[in-house]
């Protein structure tokens, strides 16, 4: 009788795979879900791995055979403060991404003919 190795993660045995090209802006779509994955891979195929009904769920990113990171869904609030220098490729924050506002308020817009806020 054969056992499989103890150290074995059985959950990742029955894991679907999908291939993908990872896009300039370092980001990759799976079901409609996009993933922001290492800036080095821009361009390259990969590999993602996941469990099968896991939308939105962190998934492993696979390249050449070897495991590079467990990736989440993309922040794309923080992405667009990413500061993506030329033609180097080579990625840093601009500066801390500033909070997301609260919401809009109607009230505090102002006309263009109009000097005061409504």
């Amino acid at each position: 009788m054969h056992f499989p190795d103890p150290t074995l993660d059985l959950n990742e045995v029955f894991f679907f795979e999908a291939k993908r090209t990872v896009q300039k802006d370092r980001t990759v779509s799976l079901n409609g879900v996009v993933y922001e994955v290492d800036a080095a891979l821009g361009g390259q195929k990969v590999t993602l791995r996941f469990a099968p009904g896991t939308k939105g769920r962190p998934l492993q990113v696979w390249h050449e055979g070897r495991y590079i990171e467990r990736v989440k869904p993309l922040d794309a609030y923080v992405n667009c403060f990413v500061k993506r220098q030329r033609p180097s490729g080579t990625l840093s924050p601009d500066t801390a991404a500033p909070e997301p506002p609260s919401g809009l308020a109607l009230r505090n817009l102002t006309d263009p003919d109009q000097t005061e806020p409504r």
